[in-house]
């Protein structure tokens, strides 16, 4: 009878101590998933402002040497989630100068097709950074993506 209790009490102890354990877990990860998020998307934010012009020189030129070249404006600005409200990276626009000064972001809309088997990230030229009012600048198209590494 005690090497049942014995049995009976080993499989309770380690079934909470793994119960227990896995939530504490998952609630430290979570959190620290929500902290490195604000901060990552303002390191993205801060990082697009600080470097925009340097990127946009660098992309031309890469464009140039490459023999892409095209002979409209460019700019680099922040994409932004339409969902997330945050920035998720940066993009190159381009198109005639008057269009290209009026962009301020480039909205990211996500959905996907035949049961997913399609990720489809539309990216489209805005002029204001707040995702809740997004007026498409026409003209003006996406020439880079800016994938930003923390």
């Amino acid at each position: 009878m005690q090497k049942k209790t014995k049995q009976v009490i080993s499989a309770v102890l380690v079934g909470t101590l793994l119960t227990f354990g896995t939530v504490a877990n998952t609630q430290a990860f979570n959190l620290g998933r929500v902290l490195g998020g604000v901060l990552k998307v303002g390191g993205i934010g801060y990082a697009v402002d600080r470097y925009s012009d340097q990127l946009n020189n660098f992309i031309n030129k890469l464009m140039r040497e490459n023999d892409v070249e095209a002979s409209y404006a460019t700019k680099v600005v922040p994409i932004i989630s339409v969902g997330d409200k945050g920035y998720i990276g940066a993009a190159q626009v381009i198109g005639p100068q008057a269009a290209v000064d009026e962009v301020e972001a480039v909205a990211q809309v996500e959905g996907s097709f035949n049961e997913k088997l399609f990720r489809i990230r539309g990216l489209v030229p805005v002029d204001s950074k707040n995702p809740t009012r997004l007026n498409r600048v026409s003209g003006v198209g996406v020439s880079a993506i800016i994938d930003v590494r923390f």
